[in-house]
């Protein structure tokens, strides 16, 4: 077993181990952020049921690794977890019904790739069923970006199409893309959107800015064809493009009122590693286009050095952590053909080996201030996800960039007529 599926195993094994049960379900405790008092405060609570920071997000990192594996353990915990994240997605709160991280859809697809992993047929067709039912949700302008809203639901629901012939959710995918374009805040500086209502100004960055719409935009736009949906990907990258900090970077708009210098991150979340993402996934699907290249330069060049300082190394988890942001390098090692940047992808990996695997000492994780967590984005969950990344390869997808697979890769790989049926 090589030392990143070791990692990754000994995780997962934690993650079984601290598992409660009750009957066929289990669900864990685990750090949030919970508003008090108009205060933000620490909360060691029940996990919810969703990708990002709930019981779902554990069922796709243990379907991931099973087939590695193939830890009867492992597999009886993932069907626990997922009896348990099926029960919670009746009683998502209705602001989450739209969110690919946080509602029914993402259930939906944890209990897709579970079933796909285990060759369950029945789990595939109610994971199905769940994503379809949150599909049939009309868009909402309220929940737009890609941690809440349509821009995180459109490349989960292109991909589930093509893989099972749906034409249903590719029809969802149109209109929440359509709901994109009418929701744009069209000015001389580019395209823009409303994302948090707190927030005055429009962000940058993947999960809840410009860069996250850009890329839901040209993922439809390949799928489609749509002139306006290539328009409103590169004029997200214009609008992005106005505010370019003199060091070459972005700033993090949330922060009111607005300091001067602007602060900035270095994350999946807000910053370059994910503004890299969607740059190189549109040089990807639109080609060569004004700033694509140069920003994702970029990019690489501050995730890069982040990961190469302690600062980087704070935290392992794939928000806003190493984790999240050696995504970057590994998707653009592949796509540039560059192996030197899985390379520093890889030394990141090795410090946290050496610093927390083989010590024994927690793993940083995203709850700042607080210990392990086990979610997916923000704990235990996601940094095991990492580790499977850097063992599989292409074989263990992202799933901070939800890439829709291309007609030559369902061919290579068809899935049954039962399960599509």
């Amino acid at each position: 077993m090589s030392a990143f599926l070791e990692t990754s195993d000994r995780i997962a094994r934690q993650l079984c181990r601290d598992a409660l049960w009750d009957g066929t379900r289990c669900n864990w405790l685990g750090w949030s952020m919970e508003p008090v008092g108009g205060h933000w405060a620490h909360a060691w609570r029940a996990l919810s049921g969703g990708l990002y920071s709930g019981t779902a997000g554990i069922v796709l990192f243990l379907a991931r690794l099973e087939p590695w594996t193939r830890d009867p353990l492992v597999r009886e915990t993932l069907l626990g977890a997922l009896r348990q994240a099926r029960q919670a997605a009746a009683a998502f709160a209705p602001e989450d019904s739209l969110s690919f991280y946080s509602g029914p859809a993402g259930v939906g697809y944890a209990s897709i790739e579970a079933g796909i992993a285990l060759d369950d047929e029945p789990l595939v067709r109610d994971g199905l069923d769940l994503l379809a039912r949150a599909a049939a949700q009309p868009p909402d302008d309220r929940f737009l970006d890609v941690v809440a809203g349509s821009a995180g639901l459109i490349p989960a629901l292109i991909d589930t199409a093509r893989r099972f012939g749906r034409e249903d959710l590719m029809e969802a995918a149109v209109r929440h893309g359509r709901r994109l374009l009418a929701a744009a805040h069209r000015s001389a500086a580019g395209w823009s959107w409303s994302t948090m209502p707190h927030v005055p100004r429009h962000l940058l960055g993947f999960a809840h800015g410009a860069s996250g719409i850009a890329w839901a935009l040209a993922e439809l736009y390949a799928a489609t064809g749509e002139p306006e949906l290539r328009e409103g990907a590169l004029e997200a990258v214009r609008y992005e493009r106005s505010h370019g900090l003199p060091d070459l970077t972005w700033p993090d708009l949330r922060s009111e009122p607005a300091p001067s210098p602007a602060p900035s991150m270095n994350a999946w979340c807000h910053g370059a590693p994910g503004i890299g993402l969607a740059r190189l996934r549109l040089l990807e699907l639109l080609g060569a286009r004004p700033g694509l290249s140069e920003d994702l330069a970029v990019a690489l060049r501050a995730t890069t050095s982040n990961l190469a300082s302690e600062t980087g190394l704070a935290s392992f988890c794939l928000c806003h952590g190493a984790g999240g942001n050696a995504e970057l390098l590994l998707l653009a090692a592949d796509a540039l053909r560059q192996p030197w940047l899985r390379w520093q992808a890889e030394a990141a990996a090795w410090q946290g080996i050496a610093r927390y695997h083989q010590t024994g000492l927690p793993w940083p994780c995203g709850v700042q201030g607080a210990g392990e967590t086990p979610n997916l984005l923000l704990g235990l969950a996601g940094i095991g996800y990492f580790y499977l990344r850097l063992h599989g390869g292409r074989a263990v997808p992202s799933i901070l960039r939800i890439t829709p697979a291309t007609i030559d890769e369902l061919a290579e790989e068809p899935l049954s007529a039962a399960a599509a049926g």
